[in-house]
């Protein structure tokens, strides 16, 4: 059984499909618009709070230290390793 992903905002919960490289190509499958621009982890657009769980993220660059400290992820690469609730 797969982590399930709750996107806080929008009221949705569902669970993860592992066949997605990220959280922002499995949100947006399911007609959950997250706002983005390089998808690459760089620029820092999509990110949002982490509010449960925990997420692994092959790149940080679009985070500064105080987005860190927020608990803030960038949804273009990261994928959820247990369950999670995002802002979103």
């Amino acid at each position: 059984m797969g982590a399930k992903v709750e996107f806080r905002a929008t009221g949705k919960t569902l669970e993860w499909d592992d066949s997605f490289d990220n959280i922002l190509e499995f949100a947006e499958e399911n007609g959950i618009e997250l706002e983005n621009e390089c998808r690459t982890g760089v620029c820092g657009t999509c990110k949002v709070k982490l509010i449960e769980g925990e997420i692994e993220m092959e790149q940080e660059d679009g985070l500064e230290d105080s987005d860190r400290d927020e608990n803030m992820i960038l949804p273009c690469v990261a994928i959820p390793t247990t369950d999670i609730v995002i802002d979103a």
